[in-house]
């Protein structure tokens, strides 16, 4: 049954994403981030009571969400300064748990990063004292190649059938001018298999883009937001699985086959929903294979058999599980955390409607998901309503 409380998205933003943006720092993005949700919502900043935010200084306490107490109304009800639940499905489930505590009212949930990823353009692990990553020089694409690599022996699955779901959500990015690939040329499963290999099985077009960039979103009660003009996208459903800590040990496919089936089953039931009812699918893709493999852990297939599921035009507008139709992370933009939010972010607005030629047809729920077997933890949010 609704209630008062229920959390219910009412502002996005996106600010640009490139691989370079020079002259640009975290704080100036995210600070752009933050201005373009509450415009988005409608909002004086000084309504917001709740903070989830890097606080990338200068200035301040070093990484503490109070820090943006100033800048908002001075008196915070509540705050979350963990680097995973300044963004994306985390940082919404908690900071609507909040909400529903009633701590809060109004949170703002962002992110941004500027500025070389380390010394060798690595994606993670490189200062971050992860025990299998800064010693034997590992990455994110190793550890999702691991699970890729035991899928394609244990079950058959093709590096074509792989390409072409990175091939699907990386043309889906053409019609995004938001994407980075906005307006390149189609890709084809050959030009994936064609590019060089960066984890085996994976090839370079099968991997996400690392990007700078911010994303920011507002958090509000259905009560409030009822007094809004925005359409607001109910949080109806979330929940989060985790094998062990990020990135810590190598995944093993046994541990992680399904990892999200019991995270997702909960969302559901909290929603009151099934998988048959979602019309858009906004699946984390940091590769190809990854895509895959949440069919499979969704229940939409068997194991195993994910890479016939995604053939054809499924994934595409016109197919029963559109999926990241803004270009994903494979067309789009990986950042470090903010991107997590950017899959919220296109989840809201394909229920608010009006995105044209990458917009589903009378959308009214959409799935969520964060991270994956490789990260070894996923979380997901289920979102209704918006119309």
């Amino acid at each position: 049954m609704a209630s008062a409380r229920d959390p219910v998205v009412v502002g996005v933003y996106a600010t640009q994403q490139a691989r370079s943006l020079p002259g640009r720092s975290s704080h100036e993005l995210l600070i752009e981030a933050v201005k373009g949700a509450i415009a988005d919502a409608g909002i004086d900043r000084r309504t917001i009571d709740g903070v989830a935010l890097d606080w990338p200084g200068p200035g301040g306490a070093p990484g503490d969400s109070a820090s943006w107490a100033p800048y908002f109304n001075g008196r915070l009800g509540w705050v979350d300064s963990h680097f995973m639940d300044t963004t994306g499905v985390r940082g919404v489930l908690k900071a609507g748990a909040a909400i529903r505590a009633g701590l809060c009212d109004t949170v703002v949930i962002g992110s941004a990063r500027a500025g070389p990823f380390n010394t060798t353009g690595a994606a993670v692990g490189s200062g971050m004292g992860l025990e299998w990553i800064d010693p034997y020089g590992a990455s994110t694409m190793a550890y999702f190649a691991l699970v890729a690599r035991r899928h394609m022996h244990q079950f058959g699955t093709t590096p074509e059938q792989m390409a072409h779901v990175a091939a699907v959500i990386r043309n889906h990015g053409r019609l995004n001018p938001e994407a980075t690939l906005h307006g390149g040329p189609e890709v084809t499963v050959a030009d994936i298999l064609a590019s060089p290999m960066i984890a085996d099985p994976l090839h370079r077009l099968d991997c996400c883009l690392m990007n700078e960039g911010g994303h920011a979103l507002i958090l509000t009660t259905a009560e409030r937001a009822r007094d809004l003009s925005v359409r607001g996208v109910t949080v109806a459903g979330g929940a989060m699985e985790f094998a062990q800590g990020n990135y810590i040990n190598p995944p093993l496919y046994r541990d992680v086959r399904t990892l999200g089936a019991e995270a997702v089953a909960r969302a559901f039931a909290m929603a009151g929903l099934t998988v048959s009812d979602v019309d858009v699918f906004c699946m984390y893709d940091p590769c190809s294979f990854e895509v895959l493999r949440q069919f499979e852990m969704l229940g939409l297939c068997a194991e195993g058999e994910g890479g016939d599921f995604v053939a054809g035009d499924r994934l595409t507008l016109t197919g029963d599980c559109p999926t990241n139709l803004d270009g994903g992370m494979l067309a789009g933009s990986w950042t470090g955390t903010s991107q997590l939010t950017g899959k919220v972010i296109e989840g809201v607005r394909q229920l608010r409607g009006g995105l044209g030629a990458r917009q589903v047809e009378g959308a009214e729920v959409a799935i969520v998901t964060n991270a994956g077997s490789g990260a070894q933890h996923l979380e997901t949010l289920i979102l209704t309503g918006g119309r």
